[in-house]
């Protein structure tokens, strides 16, 4: 700290001459300080929200248009938006597109709505425009084969009652009625032996004109399958 010194020196003759100090004096500029101080503070401050922006938001995908089942999923129709975070979300992150694109939607899914793996499926596990699935329960002997698989092509065929016992009443043999093709659409267990209390359940991709008929040889166990191709 630099002082203006003042002292008196004697003249020659006997009067006091002031000395006054050459240095200049330095003088504190408090508003600069209190200026860096502030700024140094909004600094922090900006980057604790950029850190806190940063880490309680996610980029999630969500559909960039209207979609319906049999759309053919592609990078086109989704678009990535910000989202805070929440413990129970379910979506999928920007980096994992991949896990939905060429599957379709299981229904209709409005432009803007939060995506998950969950709304879409295989796009041949969708059922084509004029057909059904129908469930039957089969035992040995009346599935073609025991490893009997998805995607195999089958006649259906319904028989009456009187092939059970091998003839009808009128001692001529009784024809099972063929009334269609089918789709395997699943196979649930295999029919290995012919005890009734092994049996596997078949659903059958049909026409939609088939289905009652179908629905009913399966309830009075009168349906029978043959395979037509592999």
């Amino acid at each position: 700290m630099t002082s203006t010194l003042e002292r008196s020196v004697a003249n020659a003759d006997g009067g006091d001459t002031p000395v006054v100090s050459l240095s200049a004096p330095t003088r504190r500029r408090p508003s600069w300080v209190v200026a860096g101080v502030v700024l140094v503070g909004l600094a922090a401050l900006l980057g604790a929200y950029v850190f806190t922006a940063a880490t309680d938001t996610l980029s999630v995908t969500v559909a960039a248009e209207d979609l319906t089942p049999g759309d053919v999923i592609d990078a086109s129709d989704l678009r990535v938006v910000e989202m805070g975070r929440t413990g129970d979300l379910r979506a999928i992150l920007a980096n994992q597109q991949d896990l939905i694109i060429g599957l379709t939607p299981q229904s209709p899914i409005p432009a803007g709505t939060l995506l998950n793996t969950g709304l879409f499926i295989s796009s041949e596990d969708v059922l084509p425009d004029g057909q059904v699935v129908v469930g039957a329960s089969f035992v040995a002997g009346e599935v073609p084969t025991p490893s009997l698989g998805v995607g195999e092509r089958v006649a259906i065929l319904v028989i009456n009652e009187q092939v059970l016992g091998g003839v009808d009443a009128s001692n001529e043999p009784a024809e099972a009625t063929l009334v269609g093709e089918a789709t395997v659409w699943a196979v649930t267990g295999e029919a290995t032996t012919g005890g009734s209390s092994e049996r596997v359940w078949v659903s059958l991709l049909v026409d939609a004109e088939l289905q009652n008929v179908v629905a009913q040889a399966a309830a009075d166990q009168l349906l029978r399958l043959s395979l037509v191709s592999r």
